[in-house]
């Protein structure tokens, strides 16, 4: 934890409760975010976790297509037993699933100042491309 969280006494914590906006935990892992300090694995990039430059994946999942990606993959393992193996995903709960993705992006990221915007693409910009995800609905100069 940075020492200026700390010396304000912000629970981090509590963000999985949702006591914090997303503006506020926007803003931490930007000011979290250095060069030199690693940031806290469950928001680090996943090009830093997944060494996709050193490992030949065959299949790369995205969250958004979770439920159908699963069952590709649960189907392709020898362990699952093939369709009918009793190996399921659990179904996650899809109330917002026809809105595009880069809607959710805009709501989410409608009161994040622009710097911290910038900042956090700064940060992910290799996932975004690695991935083929767009970041230019943020920020054109990017």
């Amino acid at each position: 934890m940075l020492p200026f969280y700390e010396q304000i006494n912000i629970d981090w914590k509590a963000y999985f409760v949702g006591n914090v906006t997303f503006a506020e935990f926007a803003q931490y892992v930007a000011d979290s975010w250095s060069p030199r300090r690693r940031l806290d694995r469950h928001w680090r990039p996943q090009s830093h976790i997944c060494s996709p430059c050193n490992i030949e994946y065959d299949f790369v999942g995205r969250f958004e297509h979770l439920n159908d990606d699963a069952k590709y993959v649960l189907a392709k393992l020898t362990a699952s037993g093939g369709p009918e193996s009793k190996v399921t995903f659990p179904v996650r709960n899809a109330f917002d699933g026809d809105v595009p993705l880069s809607r959710k992006f805009k709501n989410y990221y409608a009161n994040v100042s622009l710097n911290i915007v910038r900042k956090l693409i700064n940060i992910y910009k290799h996932d975004y491309e690695l991935f083929g995800y767009d970041y230019h609905w943020a920020c054109n100069d990017c």
